[in-house]
């Protein structure tokens, strides 16, 4: 995630707030904030994101992958699945707007 487009509070002068960000900094786990009963935020200590590790493709998932090909031939009209993709399309799902 890139930290530059969020912005920044200094907590410098909060000594409570320091206390829960040294906690989460420490444990590398992160924290919910709650007000009453209702999540407000989430402290997480920065650098702890872990990135998927991508796994090598094997020739038996290229063949896989070609075996698919042709799958839905004699199983699904194509020309009618279109037509109702682009009706479907035209159709707004979002209430009208009231100025």
């Amino acid at each position: 995630m890139n930290n530059r487009n969020i912005p920044s509070i200094d907590i410098s002068n909060s000594p409570e707030l320091l206390r829960i960000v040294e906690e989460v900094k420490t444990s590398k786990k992160p924290r919910i904030l709650k007000k009453d009963s209702e999540n407000v935020a989430l402290i997480m200590p920065v650098g702890t994101a872990k990135t998927a590790k991508k796994r090598e493709k094997t020739k038996s998932d290229y063949e896989a992958f070609k075996s698919a090909a042709g799958g839905w031939k004699g199983i699904v009209d194509t020309e009618k699945l279109k037509q109702d993709i682009y009706k479907s399309r035209k159709i707004s799902t979002r209430p009208p707007l009231e100025l």
